[in-house]
């Protein structure tokens, strides 16, 4: 497969894969049964290593807050806090072998406070799945 055969599989997979992947036809995380809980819609990275596409990951994750009515900040704040947890998975995925989630957290436990404001909203990011789809090398 050509180098721009690739890159236009990868945006295609990329485009397309949100939307079938989504737990809601919005896009919008929705509360856990349990208070204080937020699940976070499904999202797909790709681990990008030069100039190829190794594996893709889909992660379902949910955020623990300090308390039931911090949901409302969330959902206010929740495509900002998305494009800044899309950032900080793509890089954690692309650089190793495998998905190292204790980073991924960190991470993403930066954004939510630097975007939120406050370091005492999000409690912890819960990675409930991490399913891993090896591309073939072509």
């Amino acid at each position: 497969m050509s180098r721009f055969a690739r890159i236009l599989f990868l945006c295609a997979a990329l485009a397309f894969a949100p939307a079938a992947y989504a737990e809601d036809p919005k896009g919008e995380g929705t509360a856990g049964a349990e208070t204080g809980k937020f699940v976070l819609p499904r999202v797909i990275v790709a681990a990008i290593q030069g100039d190829r596409v190794l594996r893709h990951y889909a992660l379902l994750m949910r955020l623990e807050l300090a308390s039931p009515a911090d949901e409302a900040k969330i959902k206010d704040n929740l495509p900002r806090l998305q494009d800044a947890f899309i950032l900080d998975l793509n890089e954690v995925a692309s650089s190793g072998d495998t998905f190292d989630q204790e980073r991924a957290k960190r991470r993403m436990m930066a954004s939510s406070t630097r975007i939120l404001g406050d370091a005492h909203i999000v409690k912890d990011v819960v990675f409930e799945r991490v399913l891993e789809r090896k591309v073939p090398a072509n």
